[in-house]
């Protein structure tokens, strides 16, 4: 097209002259794009902003004038040997060309012509300036967006040469090297954790990369929990409810007792916001709210609700103000169990005297037996009522023993106290053992705590495992090579040698207890049973002189 163009000039001046009857030069036209007439190559020049680039144009012959375009645009146009400045553009005395201060809008093709008397040579350069991208996000800033919702985010850059972009969210890399102008990511608000920046970031190897995005906050219904399910108090006492909640945005909190929203003139209320665990910032408020009640009386008693509310949603806990007795512990009994009985040691706590205690028990299959019947075969309680002693303070222990039981056998048992205010939760199941060669069941038997309004279901279906106190032999922990076994073993073999119907009386009592020693250590009990066992053997030990000598 330039080549046209000059060919189509030549003509117009040919023909204007020869109207004026001026004789016609007629030129050769040249382009010498290889550089066959220069000693200067064509280049191309990548620079930077500011910077101060020189185009060579060294033509071999003598010439006449040389022209400098950009593109179709004219920059100079000077005699041979003329050195001519014009704004940020210097033309040397050799046809070169000085750009100074270079900007984005220099990029482009440049053409040096060098023109004789019958010759017009040609050579192009160009010059890219590279910059920094750019980049600008479409939403930006901060927002909030529901859980659940979904979020895209457009981001749009420039740079030469073209950047490529990054997605990060929260400083991590979700999408890396995406090449294009235009980019889009789109997320899906799964979690409430999702929160905080979401950017994308170009970089082209120049300069800084630059970055765009949005500062995300997830809305959420509050999440709540009680500190307590039950608080046990008394006549009289002071006493605070406490819950925990979390939300986005912030809750409104009300406080309601069996169903009626509080008045707020025996309450106090505090509600006081959580410390951050950590230096990242948190998007959702973290609160304590208590209410206080300053003298309790019996009509503060019943189901405290913690009603938390936000434009997102409604979530409540749940509170209970009784003056019952606290569910009993049962204890380790440090006495000696016998076959057919046991000793069982409870704790409670009541702020009320308490007035009764009410004791369950049942036999367990053994494994025998469990082949022969199937597990759906309902074990029945055996329900006793236990007056109270009286104490001094809020703690009674108690201690019970339960007679006529069957030897080698497993029971199960719960206690549940009594005060002027109703009935205790129940205890947590236990589980004890009689005296001899016990065989346990393979299969759980028991639910973790005793249910007093359903007590006559069979527990070994549910498939729940209970506790078991200091004198009991739990099924999961058989050992067949435990050495503290073999060691009883050999005390029991090696101590004694029957030689009338009372040693061999003794002799099968020592074996007896030798046995549940080693039940006792393959199911790991603790401490005190070890001191316990300790005791016993040094009991047998002296009887055993005692025969001998």
């Amino acid at each position: 097209m330039f080549s046209l163009s000059l060919k189509i000039t030549a003509i117009f001046i040919s023909l204007l002259n020869t109207c004026k009857g001026v004789n016609v030069i007629n030129f050769e036209f040249t382009e010498d794009f290889k550089g066959r007439d220069f000693h200067s190559v064509p280049t191309t020049v990548k620079t930077y902003e500011n910077d101060t680039v020189l185009l060579p144009c060294d033509y071999k012959f003598a010439y006449g004038s040389v022209r400098w375009l950009k593109d179709d645009l004219l920059i100079v146009d000077a005699p041979h040997s003329e050195e001519v400045s014009l704004k940020r553009y210097r033309l040397l005395v050799n046809g070169s060309l000085v750009v100074m201060d270079v900007q984005r809008e220099d990029t482009g093709k440049y053409y040096c012509e060098i023109i004789s008397s019958t010759v017009k040579a040609v050579q192009i350069h160009a010059i890219e300036v590279q910059y920094p991208p750019r980049i600008f996000a479409s939403p930006s800033g901060f927002i909030e967006l529901p859980l659940g919702a979904l979020l895209e985010i457009i981001c749009e850059t420039d740079g030469v040469p073209q950047p490529a972009i990054t997605w990060t969210h929260n400083n991590a890399t979700v999408i890396d090297y995406l090449v294009g102008n235009r980019q889009s990511h789109i997320v899906e608000l799964k979690t409430r954790n999702m929160s905080g920046t979401i950017e994308c970031i170009a970089n082209n190897g120049v300069g800084r990369p630059a970055a765009d995005g949005v500062e995300l906050s997830v809305l959420f219904a509050p999440e709540i929990r009680a500190s307590q399910k039950v608080i046990y108090s008394k006549i009289g006492a002071r006493v605070a409810l406490q819950c925990f909640v979390e939300s986005s945005p912030i809750a409104k909190i009300r406080w309601l007792h069996d169903g009626r929203v509080i008045s707020p003139t025996r309450y106090i209320r505090q509600d006081v916001e959580m410390p951050s665990n950590s230096s990242a910032l948190r998007y959702y408020a973290d609160m304590k709210h208590v209410l206080i009640i300053k003298n309790v009386r019996d009509s503060d008693m019943g189901m405290y609700e913690c009603r938390a509310e936000n434009t997102i949603g409604v979530r409540s806990a749940y509170m209970e103000l009784t003056f019952r007795p606290m569910p009993c512990t049962f204890k380790i009994s440090p006495d000696m169990q016998s076959p057919t009985s046991h000793l069982l040691v409870w704790q409670t706590e009541s702020f009320s005297p308490v007035i009764e205690f009410k004791l369950k028990f049942r036999q367990i299959p053994s494994e025998s037996s469990l082949s022969s019947t199937t597990v759906t075969t309902k074990l029945e309680w055996t329900e006793l009522t236990i007056p109270a002693d009286i104490s001094i303070g809020s703690i009674y222990t108690t201690s019970f023993t339960l007679y006529g039981l069957h030897p080698a056998s497993i029971y199960q048992v719960v206690v549940l106290a009594r005060n002027h205010y109703g009935w205790s939760d129940s205890s947590k199941i236990l589980r004890f053992a009689t005296g001899g060669e016990v065989e346990f069941p393979n299969y759980s038997t028991e639910a973790e705590t005793y249910d007093a309004n359903n007590s006559n279901d069979n527990d070994g279906a549910n498939g729940i495992s209970d506790t078991n106190d200091g004198h009991s032999y739990g099924s999961d922990n058989n050992n067949d090579d435990d050495p503290n076994e073999d060691a009883f073993n050999e005390i029991t073999d090696n101590s004694i040698v029957a030689q009338n119907s009372e040693e061999f009386k003794l002799y099968k009592t020592v074996v007896f207890y030798t046995s549940t020693a080693s039940a006792v250590f393959n199911n790991k009990c603790n401490n005190h049973l070890f001191n316990l066992l300790i005791n016993l053997i040094s009991v047998y030990v002296i009887v055993f002189k005692f025969y001998c000598c």
